[in-house]
């Protein structure tokens, strides 16, 4: 240790380093960039590995989000070409999971998405045989989070990938989903259409019969439980079930696009799903969505009671995937009863929501709400004008076509 600081004192006469203490720093950015370059890369990966490797163990033992970020940060420095043991290359892709989902969880979904990529990177040739749910989930999430970003090509390009190696139709659905939503928000309506109503038909659904029927038997259903005992319904905990949910809510998008007389099965069938199945996140979304074709159809009230119900569901369950959705359904509901001022809060709550959990189309629709409604509810001309610039330029910013065909003309 003596040579070492004899060697750091040599520096700091030199003017390369600066002594504060006992503690050594560079005295220039730029002299330590120059010394950092210096460093052949093998052997500069290797710092970075071993140093994060050490800061990992660290990360586990205090149990720090601070300390495993850099952690990972330091071993994707290092890159998977330096690792020697084959096991290493497992636990370092299973450390850059479990950081992309602490990212997630702070809504940085493009700092999520490094991460996902770098595990994914680390992941060795016959990964899907030998740890198949650490692949599964990593690229799920990693499809998650490059839709959050926009980057629909990425998407595309996992979803291809797992399709040919999932165990099972089950095993597909989740990235699917995500396929699904990326193909939606780039306008692809027709694609994701076929899409969804084939994986709904492999799931029993199908989206068929009488609308006015359907309604009749919905309303049936629905007219057995008060407000109190909807809310206190047992909650979905099958994970296929769960999955249908999903698959139903976004048919019924695209439905919404391509075919709009056809969108209101996919609500009623939503609806009756819940009933027959117990209560999920989505389930509020669908109360919501039928308390808008309540409403369409003349029944105010009705369909304001419908929203209300699907509000407290949704704040229930803490249903954070689904709240903004519920609230952009419902405020056009909302705006029929309360006054404008206080439904442009709920769009704006909206909006928030969906940016927090990357749902990109939710925020999408209600930046498009929200330039209506301040339009309506008498705010400046020159304020309008700013909101619709700054929505043009958050559509842009995630490649969502669609919506940005449907503000153009405000």
């Amino acid at each position: 240790q003596k040579n070492i600081r004899d060697d750091l004192d040599v520096a700091v006469a030199k003017g390369l380093l600066d002594k504060i203490g006992v503690e050594y720093r560079f005295s220039h950015d730029r002299i330590q960039e120059a010394t950092y370059n210096m460093m052949e890369d093998r052997v500069r990966r290797l710092f970075h590995f071993t140093y994060g490797l050490s800061l990992a163990s660290l990360s586990i033992e205090e149990e720090c989000d601070g300390i495993l970020f850099i952690a990972v940060n330091q071993l994707n420095l290092g890159g998977p070409a330096i690792v020697q043991d084959p096991s290493q290359s497992f636990t370092v892709a299973g450390m850059n999971l479990r950081a992309g989902k602490k990212a997630m969880g702070m809504s940085d979904f493009k700092t999520a998405l490094s991460y996902m990529n770098h595990g994914i990177s680390f992941l060795r040739e016959h990964h899907w045989g030998e740890h198949y749910d650490l692949s599964l989930e990593l690229f799920e999430l990693a499809a998650k989070c490059a839709l959050s970003n926009g980057d629909h090509k990425r998407v595309s390009l996992l979803f291809e990938q797992v399709l040919g190696v999932a165990h099972s139709f089950e095993d597909k659905l989740e990235i699917t989903y995500t396929y699904v939503r990326s193909l939606l928000t780039s306008s692809c309506l027709g694609e994701a259409l076929t899409k969804g109503l084939y994986v709904l038909n492999e799931l029993g659904i199908v989206l068929s019969g009488d609308l006015d029927a359907l309604l009749v038997e919905t309303k049936s259903m629905l007219a057995e439980h008060s407000d109190e005992q909807l809310l206190s319904l047992p909650v979905m905990t099958d994970r296929t079930k769960l999955m249908a949910m999903k698959f139903l809510s976004r048919t019924q998008t695209c439905l919404l696009h391509t075919n709009p007389k056809s969108q209101p099965k996919a609500t009623l069938h939503m609806v009756q799903y819940s009933l027959r199945h117990g209560m999920s996140g989505l389930s509020s979304f669908g109360f919501g969505l039928y308390g808008s074709f309540l409403a369409c159809l003349g029944d105010i009230p009705a369909g304001y009671r419908y929203v209300k119900i699907a509000i407290k569901l949704a704040e229930k369950l803490n249903a954070i995937g689904s709240i903004g959705e519920v609230l952009a359904v419902g405020s056009q509901v909302m705006g029929y009863v309360e006054p404008l001022q206080s439904v442009n809060e709920v769009i704006v709550r909206s909006l928030e929501c969906g940016l927090a959990v990357g749902s990109i189309s939710n925020a999408m629709l209600s930046c498009l709400m929200n330039t209506v409604c301040a339009f309506w509810s008498g705010k400046h001309l020159s304020l309008v004008k700013s909101n619709v610039d700054d929505t043009l330029r958050l559509m842009s910013s995630h490649s969502t076509l669609v919506w940005i065909l449907q503000t153009l003309p405000l």
